[in-house]
């Protein structure tokens, strides 16, 4: 009941202070008019390949070979780390693992001779046994130096930054001399070869049937953009009620960059035929739980709050479901004084 209240005075508020402002203010004409056949939105290119390196080591940087701007190969040197203690640690692990195998090239032909010996029964069965227990722990531990050895050589792959594959470097916040952590980033960069266009739709100017490439258009000025594929996101923003569409761009689409604007231009040909009415958007009035309008009365010059149910807006003009008729008059200005 308190809501219930509370909507009817402010039904009777914004009917008081429209009334004095209604001989000055325009009006205009409630009018039955096609749906548009097609919507424009602002997109924006990206990258569908964008990485970002970070350091994975702690060391400092020797030096930085490329910069922001330069088109680089896959596997090229773009960053190294000063890796000396990673290398002396690998070398300490190769050492050790040298003299384990050593040894148990030792142990091997010493088990083979004292094998001999317990053929002759001139050592017993438990000497052999120890024998064979040692030789088996030492090749225990040589299979563990070599795994180190190798985990050694991965690290120091990492004071290597080369590049995963051919692009552009975007930027290059690391500066030689610096001393790198693990998760600081490095450098960053992006495949020109293949980009994308990412564009926010409300929900309501979707089509009702699955959209498809032929009903959308990309604008770069005057060029249209090749288009091979359409992704839809299966969520919607809450905020915007919006859903986000990725078109990846063919190849040769010479002369764009990540985060230029382009046009993207949606075609709706089921809806393009079907009559609706629509007003100014700027007609409308927003107070709470409250969609009205004001509505030019039998009597000339008094304003009437009518709520109404809305739907999409194209443009300027919104679309009215339900609450008036066509050839009805709606003022365009008094929405500014509900707000006050």
């Amino acid at each position: 009941m308190n809501n219930k209240l509370a909507i009817i005075l402010a039904f009777a508020g914004l009917v008081i202070s429209g009334w004095a402002s209604a001989q000055s203010s325009a009006a205009v004409q409630v009018k039955r008019a096609s749906w548009a056949s097609s919507a424009e939105y602002e997109g924006q290119v990206e990258a569908v390949t964008d990485t970002r390196v970070a350091a994975q080591v702690t060391g400092r940087i020797k030096q930085v070979h490329v910069k922001a701007g330069d088109t680089v190969t896959a596997g090229q040197l773009l960053i190294e780390i000063d890796a000396s203690q990673a290398r002396q640690q690998q070398a300490a692990a190769q050492a050790q693992a040298d003299a384990a195998r050593a040894q148990l090239h030792a142990l091997t032909q010493e088990l083979a001779r004292q094998k001999k010996l317990f053929e002759q029964n001139y050592i017993s069965q438990g000497a052999l046994e120890r024998i064979e227990a040692e030789q088996r722990a030492t090749a225990a531990q040589l299979k563990a130096h070599q795994a180190q050895v190798q985990a050694a050589q991965v690290q120091s792959d990492f004071f290597i930054i080369r590049a995963p594959y051919a692009g552009v470097v975007i930027d290059v916040p690391a500066t030689q001399g610096d001393m790198a952590m693990p998760g600081m980033p490095l450098l960053s960069l992006f495949e020109p070869a293949q980009l994308r266009v990412g564009v926010s739709v409300p929900v309501n100017a979707l089509p009702a049937q699955n959209l498809s490439l032929e009903q959308i258009k990309v604008k770069h000025g005057q060029e249209v953009l090749a288009v091979n594929n359409l992704q839809r996101l299966p969520t919607a923003d809450a905020s915007s009620q919006s859903v986000r569409l990725r078109l990846t761009l063919t190849n040769g689409n010479t002369g764009l960059v990540p985060g230029q604007s382009v046009k993207v231009q949606l075609q709706r040909p089921q809806l393009a035929q079907q009559s609706k009415l629509f007003i100014p958007a700027k007609a409308v009035v927003r107070r709470a739980e409250l969609t009205a309008v004001y509505v030019k009365s039998a009597q000339e010059g008094k304003p009437l709050l009518r709520q109404v149910r809305l739907g999409a807006q194209t443009g300027d003009e919104i679309e009215v479901l339900s609450g008036l008729s066509e050839g009805e008059w709606v003022y365009l200005d008094l929405h500014v004084l509900s707000k006050e």
